[in-house]
């Protein structure tokens, strides 16, 4: 046992002077644009939407499109990478509300390209799936 008292003890040391690497992912503030995917099991190629979002202080703002309804504004957190949008509009009930920037979204970021994917509940229909794929311009 006391052969392994100085090998134990050199393992601890060596394993708590190891760096973790505990950052969390962070929506880089500023001007975003690209694309909303939706993708359904229903149709054969995916439905794109022109997308532009600001991210700051943590509200996020998407610039309306008349032509279409959806988009949203209000607060957002992130923790890990999921992060946690709360629209804070009223809107009536004649559109898909998923395309809407509200809920849970799984976050994926490489430099300047931002991927949020909508974390889906039980209720919406099987197969259909919407993402952000965007970029950032400034």
């Amino acid at each position: 046992m006391k052969n392994y008292l100085p090998i134990l003890t050199l393992l601890l040391l060596f394993s708590s002077s190891c760096k973790k690497n505990n950052s969390l992912l962070q929506i880089s503030e500023g001007n975003y644009s690209g694309i909303l995917q939706v993708t359904s099991s229903t149709y054969q190629i995916p439905v794109t939407y022109p997308i532009a979002i600001l991210f700051e202080k943590g509200k996020y703002k998407i610039s309306p499109d008349p032509a279409r309804p959806g988009g949203g504004s209000g607060i957002y957190n992130v923790n890990g990478d999921i992060g946690y949008f709360e629209d804070q509009n009223f809107w009536t009930a004649d559109f898909d509300w998923s395309l809407i920037l509200s809920g849970e979204y799984q976050i994926q970021t490489d430099g300047d390209n931002l991927v949020l994917i909508k974390q889906l509940r039980s209720n919406t229909p099987a197969g259909t799936s919407y993402k952000y794929l965007l970029k950032k311009t400034n």
